[in-house]
């Protein structure tokens, strides 16, 4: 294997290089996979670690690009450093998949996480493979080197925290508010986590499985067991929220959301359903409290830094959602766990 700099010398060619291979309807298998060189402004990086996030588990939205490599937050070493990129062989980075290209009118109004180029690259061929090549535009926005203090864990979690932090912002949430999440996942709990950093007054998380209710409570949250509007008003002081944020796709949760949002309130989807699928929604309920119904998508260079910045001075702390963690050659099993919710959060590790 050749590369344009001198800062891949003494590296060698990359032999054996593994992926984990999605066929569709649930099927995974380990494969070799062709080995990647860096090409002028790329680099390629040795996967340490990658963490399964829900959409890797959506069979509706994955099964349409299968054979494909799933996995979107690793964290890796440098291997090797093409042509005029800006790291060094060692450095240990995580690397964003999608990046805008900030120029087009959406990217200058702030919405660039719906622009072409975002929706366009990614990473090659995926977190879930030994040796993941970088493209240049990737390199040029969003890939950082983490501190040294940080666990690759840690470093696995910038991206959905980031994905969480665009959506709050869009949300409006902040210092007074008060805040009610519908879900305890992963992402319900770094929902949690997040608005009490950015200064919400209350933050009430609602979970019907009681397995998962201490997790939130931990995180000081008012936990309660279903969206029970009197029971937020009693949790609130009287009042509805400013912002409730749906961290699930189960319909009946969707529509019962709407109830829990105060006057000028918003109700954010973070959750996707299936395109085409249908969910029955009391529009009426909301009309005259002229409550804002929205979705949040993915997360831009400026959440991924920000998320960073976050997660590196201990000011959001969410290792403790990594409930497995589970070694790259049993990746079915990594699988298995994440669909069946008996782990909370898993980080599949290569080294």
């Amino acid at each position: 294997m050749e590369c344009a700099s001198s800062r891949c010398a003494g590296m060698g060619s990359i032999a054996g290089v593994k992926a984990a291979i999605y066929h569709g309807a649930g099927r995974l298998s380990i494969e070799d996979h062709p080995e990647p060189s860096a090409g002028p402004g790329e680099i390629v990086i040795r996967t340490r670690a990658c963490g399964i996030c829900g959409t890797d588990l959506m069979q509706w939205y994955q099964d349409t690009k299968a054979p494909v490599v799933l996995g979107h937050e690793p964290v890796g070493d440098v291997v090797q450093v093409g042509e005029g990129a800006p790291f060094e062989v060692g450095d240990r980075v995580f690397v964003h998949h999608h990046v805008p290209c900030l120029e087009c009118e959406l990217c200058v109004s702030g919405r660039d996480t719906l622009c072409e180029q975002f929706r366009a690259t990614r990473i090659d061929p995926g977190g879930l493979a030994e040796f993941i090549r970088v493209p240049a535009e990737n390199v040029n926005l969003d890939v950082h080197v983490l501190p040294d203090g940080m666990s690759d864990t840690t470093g696995t979690l910038i991206e959905p925290l980031a994905c969480i932090l665009r959506g709050q912002r869009l949300a409006g949430v902040g210092p007074g508010l008060d805040v009610v999440i519908v879900g305890a996942g992963s992402m319900g709990l770094m929902e949690a986590e997040l608005a009490r950093v950015l200064g919400a007054r209350t933050v009430v998380v609602i979970e019907p499985n009681e397995a998962r209710r201490p997790a939130a409570a931990a995180l000081g949250a008012t936990v309660l067991p279903a969206c029970d509007a009197d029971a937020v008003r009693e949790a609130l002081g009287g009042g509805l929220a400013h912002q409730v944020i749906v961290c699930t796709h189960h319909h009946g949760a969707m529509n019962d959301a709407l109830y829990l949002a105060g006057p000028a309130g918003v109700v954010q989807y973070f959750a996707p359903t299936p395109p085409g699928e249908m969910v029955p929604l009391d529009l009426g309920s909301v009309f005259w409290r002229e409550v804002t119904l929205q979705s949040t998508y993915s997360a831009g260079p400026a959440d991924i830094r920000d998320a960073l910045d976050l997660l590196a001075s201990g000011r959001v702390r969410c290792d403790s959602i990594v409930t497995h963690h589970v070694p790259f050659d049993h990746v079915d099993e990594a699988f298995r766990l994440a669909r069946t919710g008996e782990a909370l959060k898993v980080v599949i590790q290569f080294d």
